[in-house]
């Protein structure tokens, strides 16, 4: 249930405004990343009886995960959107 909830917030959160801004090729495009979450959620669940973000989460708690790796993908996140933003309305 938390992926359906993900990839729902995810399309009206990213999709929603792109289309009524008429901005079709990134509707389209948010779209398609959707739904290859939306797959990659579902062949994660039938394979492994979890989903990538339960699988995450359970990677993460892991007592012997060390806390630097969790951290590099967390700034990865964080330098990867905001350089998004920063392309998309400051022109970078």
């Amino acid at each position: 249930m938390d992926a359906v909830i993900v990839i729902a917030v995810f399309l009206v959160a990213l999709g929603l405004p792109f289309a009524l801004a008429g901005m079709w090729w990134w509707f389209a495009f948010w779209w398609a990343i959707g739904a290859t979450l939306g797959a990659t959620e579902i062949i994660s669940k039938v394979v492994t009886g979890r989903t990538i973000s339960q699988r995450f989460w359970d990677w993460r708690k892991k007592a012997t995960t060390p806390k630097w790796k969790i951290w590099l993908i967390f700034g990865g996140m964080i330098f990867f959107w905001g350089y998004l933003l920063c392309h998309l309305f400051l022109g970078w």
